[in-house]
C-alpha cells in the first residue's frame, strides 16, 4: 500500500518537481555565471576581496526559488486532493490516516530535498574550485535559511489545501506567510547560524498542522 501511495503522490507531483528542478539549475547558473563574469573581468582575487570586505556570496539569485519549489510542490500534491472529494477516497483506503499523510508528506519532502541537493552541489562544486572551503561553507550557511523556507512554505501550502473551512484556510495562509518572511529579515550572510537548529525543529514540527486538517475533514467540519 505505502508503494502504491508514493506512486500516486510522485504521478501529481512530478510536472512539479521537473518545474523545480528546471527553475533550480536556471537561476544557479545565472548566479554562477554572474561570478564568472566577475572573474573574467578582475580576477578570482577580486571575488575574494568582495567576499571577505563586503560579506556578500553572489548567490542572492537563488534567494527565492526554493520557497517557490516548495509552493510548487505542495499545491500539486495537494490541490488535487481537495478536487471533486478525493481527500475522501484516499482517507478510505486501507491505511490509517496518520501513515497515509506521513507518506504523502514524505514524497513531497523527498523530492523538494532531490532538488535542493542538486542545487546546492552544483553551486558547492563551483565555489569549491574558485574559493578556500571555510568560505564555501560561508556561503552553505547563508544559504540553508533559504531551503527551510521552501520546506516551510511545502508544509504550509499542504496544510492550507487539506483545510476544510476558508476562515482557517486564509488565517493558516497569512500565518504561513508570516512564517516563511521570517527566513528573510536578516539580509547580511549567516546571520541565522545561531537559530539554524531551532528553525530546523520547528520547520519538521510544521508537518503536525496537515495532520489537524485531515482529522478536521474526518470530522466533518468542511464547507
Amino acid at each position: 500500500m505505502t508503494k502504491a501511495i508514493i506512486t500516486k503522490e510522485f504521478l501529481k507531483t512530478r510536472r512539479a518537481f521537473w518545474c523545480s528542478l528546471i527553475l533550480a539549475l536556471f537561476f544557479t547558473i545565472y548566479a554562477l555565471l554572474g561570478i564568472n563574469r566577475v572573474i573574467a573581468t578582475h580576477g578570482v582575487e577580486h571575488v575574494w576581496l568582495i567576499m571577505l570586505m563586503k560579506d556578500q556570496t553572489f548567490i542572492d539569485a537563488i534567494k527565492y526559488v526554493p520557497l517557490l519549489c516548495g509552493l510548487l510542490v505542495g499545491l500539486s500534491q495537494m490541490v488535487p486532493e481537495m478536487q471533486q472529494n478525493r481527500l475522501k477516497l484516499t482517507l478510505h483506503l486501507p491505511c490509517p490516516s496518520f501513515r497515509l499523510l506521513v507518506t504523502m508528506l514524505t514524497t513531497g519532502f523527498v523530492e523538494l530535498t532531490v532538488v535542493f541537493l542538486i542545487q546546492l552541489a552544483t553551486i558547492l562544486v563551483f565555489y569549491d574550485r574558485v574559493i578556500a572551503p571555510e568560505m564555501t561553507w560561508h556561503v552553505l550557511l547563508t544559504s540553508l535559511p533559504w531551503y527551510l523556507a521552501g520546506y516551510t512554505a511545502y508544509f504550509f501550502s499542504a496544510a492550507v489545501c487539506l483545510e476544510g473551512k476558508w476562515k482557517r484556510r486564509i488565517l493558516l495562509a497569512l500565518t504561513g506567510a508570516g512564517v516563511v518572511s521570517l527566513y528573510y529579515l536578516q539580509p547580511a550572510p549567516g546571520a541565522y547560524n545561531g537559530f539554524l537548529p531551532v528553525a530546523l525543529l520547528a520547520t519538521i514540527l510544521l508537518a503536525t498542522l496537515s495532520y489537524a486538517s485531515i482529522d478536521r475533514f474526518k470530522q466533518g467540519l468542511i464547507d
